[in-house]
């Protein structure tokens, strides 16, 4: 079975999928080691998708919707 969450970049000439994970905490994960930037985290089972941003220094939060 297909991990249930999926990450992706997002970037100026699209989103990028960087791979699917079982947790919230590994999808995170997965946006911090890829450094600084937009991403996303879409869920299979519920469609729900969030954003998030991580910061220079690594932080990850939120994104606020505009």
């Amino acid at each position: 079975m297909r991990p249930p969450l999926d990450v992706f970049a997002i970037e100026k000439t699209g989103t990028v999928w960087l791979g699917a994970v079982e947790t919230l905490e590994q999808a995170l994960e997965i946006a911090r080691k890829a450094g600084t930037g937009s991403y996303f985290v879409f869920s299979q089972r519920t469609g729900h998708k969030t954003r998030y941003v991580v910061d220079t220094a690594g932080t990850i939060r939120p994104a606020e919707d505009k």
